[in-house]
Parts: structure tokens; sequence; C-alpha cells
């Protein structure tokens, strides 16, 4: 492998990003699009697609929806009068993307920070395609910034800018080295998200926080939300026989798969880690999609977008 082609595994470059542009013409958000729990016995719920602006209140009339009355109104003149709406011309969509160090991590073909930034960009461009804003918020060692939506490829230039130099680093630290957990992203994110909006949380889930189920199910009241579960094949099966060394820049760890009790330990904490996923994810309402490392993204995403509950059960059902 050359030095570019390892900069592109470990690394989140531009060209990378732009490059989803291409598979994005056939990937469709639209409100047409089922999002299925993926927890049993909720009902299927479908994104909300464009939120809708007051435009004017009238005179009430037969047939007109009981909910769109407007009482201040009918109060002051002592006629029934009923809201008007007009759809919103764009939707804002709020990726969430996990900078952790966790993410720098991977056995197969790239980082999981890789994987997780080409998601949020062809998700994005699908997204733009449609009319839609883009916006994103990162959460890891260097705090959480955000880049509110805007539409168009202004938009998408401002995110695909904001990956490449979160990834790097290179975005302004609010505190040095320290994982940020993703309640305090959600927390930050219920203070300025207009209700109406997609949120897509792109993680590994390994930094949630005690709150984050609280937060989501908060968040579900007014938006439709969607998580993208960041994975490599060696953090949810038990490797061959072997010892394997695992640096993560500051400590090293050996594993000795040759060893029952390493093994045990280790698919004790596999089995944990996507029973915290369960828990603290799906059990809110939220559609979980697993991405895996070596995936083919493109494909995975857009099969996975149709029904996230089915594409959750089928890859767990595989482990």
């Amino acid at each position: 492998m050359n030095s570019a082609s390892k900069n592109s595994a470990t690394r989140v470059t531009t060209k990378a990003l732009v490059r989803q542009q291409a598979h994005a013409r056939t990937l469709s958000l639209s409100g047409r699009k089922k999002a299925s729990s993926a927890i049993s016995g909720l009902h299927d719920s479908r994104f909300r697609g464009r939120g809708m602006d007051y435009q004017e209140s009238r005179v009430y009339q037969a047939g007109d929806d009981i909910r769109n009355m407007d009482w201040r109104v009918t109060a002051r003149t002592g006629v029934a009068h009923t809201k008007l709406f007009q759809e919103e011309r764009e939707r804002p969509i709020h990726i969430i993307m996990d900078n952790n160090s966790s993410m720098a991590f991977g056995t197969r073909k790239e980082f999981k920070s890789v994987t997780a930034a080409k998601a949020a960009s062809l998700l994005a461009w699908a997204a733009v395609k449609n009319g839609d804003r883009v916006g994103v918020m990162s959460y890891g060692k260097n705090g959480i910034h955000h880049e509110k939506p805007v539409g168009g490829k202004r938009g998408m230039m401002r995110l695909i800018a904001h990956l490449v130099q979160a990834d790097a680093g290179k975005i302004e630290p609010q505190h040095h080295d320290q994982q940020t957990l993703l309640q305090e992203a959600l927390k930050r994110l219920r203070t300025i998200i207009r209700p109406g909006s997609l949120i897509i949380i792109i993680s590994d889930f390994y930094h949630l926080g005690e709150e984050v189920k609280r937060h989501l199910v908060q968040l579900k009241k007014h938006n439709d939300v969607l998580a993208l579960f960041i994975t490599d094949n060696f953090e949810i099966n038990t490797p061959l026989p072997g010892v394997y060394g695992i640096n993560n820049h500051k400590n090293s760890v050996i594993f000795n798969t040759n060893k029952n009790s390493d093994v045990k330990n280790m698919q004790h904490k596999q089995h944990q880690h996507l029973d915290n996923v369960y828990e603290n994810i799906q059990k809110s309402g939220v559609p979980v999609i697993p991405i895996l490392t070596n995936d083919k993204l493109q494909d995975k995403i857009k099969q996975a977008i149709k029904s996230p509950s089915a594409a959750w059960s089928s890859w767990r059902n595989s482990l």
C-alpha cells in the first residue's frame, strides 16, 4: 500500500467525500421512505419530510383540521379561524459526527472515522439533491463544533471542510485530548434545532453518557432521528487464534486469542457494547443501521435506508 492509499484509509480526505456525490444520485431521503423502528412493538414511522411554515389565518370552513385552529384569533374576533401553512422549501438536516479517539481504528480497508465521514457525505449529497439544507455537529476530543444547515453546494462544501478539519484535529479545541459524550452533543443540539428536522447520528457509540436516551426521546418528539452504527469486524467477531497488538497512539494492548480467558473477556465486551446500543439508542425509538469498515458503503446504505429495522435484525442474526 503506497503512502497515498494509506492516507486515504486512515484520514478523511476532501477527494473521497466529493466522490460520494456520484453515488448519491440514486439515494433518497424523501418523506416517502419508511424509517421503521428497530424496536419490536413500536409502530412504523415515516420521515416527516419538510416542515410547514405558518402563512395566515382565515375563517374556519367545514372539513378544516381542528388541530390547526387559531384560538387566539378566534377568541379576539368571536369567529372560528384556522391556520394555513405552506411547505418549507428546504428541510434542515443535522449530521452528528463522532470524532472521539475510538473512531480512529480499523482492521479492514479503512478506519471507522473514514467510513463515518464517507457515510455522512453520501447522505448529505442525497439531501442537497432533494433541495434540503445540511449542517454538521462534530463531537470528540476537541469538544463540540457546529455548522448550521445551509443549502446547495455551499452547504456541502462547508460540511466537507468541517469533516476533514475535525478528523485532522484542525478545529480549535475547546478542551485538550478528552472524550466528549454523545449526550453532551445532543444536549447542545436541543438548544438550536428547529422542529421538523432530520438528525443523523454517525458513531461507534462507545461514548454515550447516562442521559443519552432521555435526549433522544425528547428530540424524537418533533424530529426524525436515524443512527448509523460504525464498527469493525475485530470489534464484533472473535478473531482467529493468534496474538494481536493494538495501539491507540498512547497505549499498546496485546490480545492473545489463543488464551480462553482473553477470548471470553473480549466476547463479553463485544456483547456488552451491542447491548448498550440496544438499550440506549434503539430503545429510544431510533432506527440503527450497522455499517462495517469493509462494507460496500453505498450499496449498504441504499438498501438499509429502506428498512433500518430489517437491516439491524439480519445483521445481528448473522453474528
